[in-house]
């Protein structure tokens, strides 16, 4: 008899094929000496092997297995030997296209490349050199289709086509062909998401002073000399500033790099974005406190608590004057936030309800405690709207700064001997960049990470680091009264540490130090 036996992977993709032939066999007694006790011995005359397959019963046999693609034909002759096993289909992978790569000609701020130990050359982020009209500051690199693949069986693998780019132009800039943007002005070049663009530079070689009065411009802003005290910077793009600031104040909607130090002084890096982000963070935790609030007006009727008479207005009002105080204090943030949000005279609803419902006597108007939960939608949906409209974030770096106010919607990165009694807030990351720069006082509030090198002093100087629930805090030293506070928990160091990071587990803080 023979015998074909077809294996076929798990995956479908390769396919083996085995084949045994077993002879007939013809016997006959062998021949024995003359003896007493004869024993019957037999022994082969002859071997009829079957037929061998051959290529087109092979095939056959493989598309009755449906075995269909691949086949390998020159295997086909290796398979009909006896008892090997030999690849006779292997299939087809699917490959996935590759994605458009828009290639930047300019050096961003992102592109500041660090050493092997995470050093970054701050000193070369100003060095983005301007272009001049006509130059090519973008090019797309076209990606390619996906081929699909197929299993030996003939199954369509399906594959993934490169993701397609749209290069865009904007301010400054015209497309020369589909795949190259170019400047149309002499400027700076910059980018958001794929849409490149050019801004005019105006470059004060000297000091803002009163001799060249406050300075407002759309574009980036380069200042060669300080910023002397009382003046005003306002910039529709990039800052930069070589040198000292002083009793300043200074917003720009781009990055904001000072090379000098900052002494009681307002910087804002991100503009319009800065004021949503506090706006958010006001929201939600007026939001979050609403809800509490329900929940205690529901627990209060349910039980009776203050006497089956007592009106869901009253009791909310008994409330807000003695556990939830801090509504009313989130209420005048939420006002503020609102009011310079709004582009017409019409007030916000959430004012409205805010001023009429929730001032002096005004929760006594509150007839069923639920009409809170639709506060509660339009103050989520309000903050949902902020987060949409929200911009990328920008980073602000400084060399040092004292007595000083400085706000990023990205990050801040201090890069040289760092900062005192300064309030420092940025949405993403604070970074103390140099080895030895020192946070001495003030607070100091990131969205996720906070990096110090030295914090406080011997002498026990207080000093915040705080992050969101999410974030943690890291220090090289922290002297005693330096606090951490990560979401709502707080922990006061009690005795000088190294090497400290301060994080949330469990919902409670930990804090992880070597005691020096």
């Amino acid at each position: 008899k023979r015998e074909l036996n077809i294996y076929v992977s798990d995956d479908r993709m390769s396919a083996y094929l085995e084949v045994r032939y077993t002879p007939k066999n013809k016997y006959v007694l062998k021949d024995e000496e003359e003896s007493q006790k004869l024993s019957f011995k037999a022994e082969i005359s002859e071997r009829v092997f079957p037929p061998k397959y051959t290529a087109e019963e092979i095939k056959e046999e493989l598309s009755n297995n449906n075995v269909v693609y691949g086949i390998i034909e020159e295997n086909l002759g290796k398979s009909v030997e006896n008892n090997k096993k030999v690849l006779i289909a292997r299939g087809k992978e699917p490959m996935d296209g590759k994605d458009d790569l828009i290639e930047s000609k300019f050096k961003t701020f992102s592109d500041l490349e660090e050493d092997q130990l995470g050093n970054v050359d701050f000193k070369s982020i100003g060095s983005v050199n301007a272009v001049k009209k006509g130059d090519i500051i973008a090019v797309r690199h076209v990606g390619t289709k996906g081929e699909k693949g197929f299993d030996v069986n003939g199954r369509v693998l399906k594959c993934k086509n490169g993701k397609q780019l749209k290069l865009k132009a904007g301010v400054g800039c015209i497309l020369r062909d589909a795949d190259t943007v170019e400047a149309a002005i002499d400027g700076k070049p910059g980018v958001d998401g794929n849409t490149y663009y050019v801004h005019q530079v105006h470059e004060i070689n000297g000091d803002v002073d009163l001799s060249t009065g406050n300075v407002r411009f759309i574009g980036d802003v380069v200042v060669h000399g300080d910023i002397k005290e009382g003046m005003k910077v306002v910039c529709g793009n990039d800052l930069t500033v070589d040198r000292e600031v002083e009793r300043a104040n200074l917003t720009a909607v781009g990055n904001i790099i000072i090379g000098g130090s900052v002494v009681a002084s307002k910087i804002c890096g991100g503009g319009e974005n800065v004021r949503k982000l506090n706006a958010v963070e006001h929201l939600k935790k007026f939001s979050e406190n609403l809800t509490k609030l329900t929940e205690v007006v529901k627990e209060i009727k349910t039980y009776n608590l203050l006497g089956a008479n007592k009106k869901d207005g009253e009791i909310i009002k008994i409330l807000l004057e003695n556990k939830f105080k801090i509504l009313l204090r989130l209420s005048i943030n939420v006002i503020a936030d609102l009011n310079m949000d709004s582009d017409n005279n019409e007030e916000d609803e959430i004012v409205q309800y805010i001023k009429t419902k929730f001032m002096g006597i005004g929760p006594i108007s509150i007839k069923n405690y639920l009409e809170l939960n639709e506060l509660i939608y339009k103050v989520d949906n309000k903050v949902e709207y902020f987060e949409k409209t929200l911009e990328l974030p920008v980073n602000v770096s400084i060399a040092y700064c004292q007595d000083s106010d400085i706000q990023s919607s990205g990050g801040v990165m201090i890069t040289g001997k760092g900062e005192y009694i300064s309030d420092i807030k940025a949405s993403n990351s604070i970074k103390f960049i140099m080895e030895g720069s020192v946070a001495r006082g003030g607070t100091l509030k990131a969205g996720e990470e906070i990096k110090c090198k030295v914090v406080g002093s011997t002498a026990g100087v207080s000093t915040k680091l705080q992050v969101g629930s999410e974030g943690n805090i890291w220090a090289d030293i922290a002297y005693h009264n330096t606090i951490f506070k990560v979401g709502n928990r707080e922990s006061v160091l009690d005795s000088p540490s190294k090497n400290v990071h301060a994080y949330l587990k469990d919902g409670l803080i930990v804090v992880d130090k070597f005691v020096l």
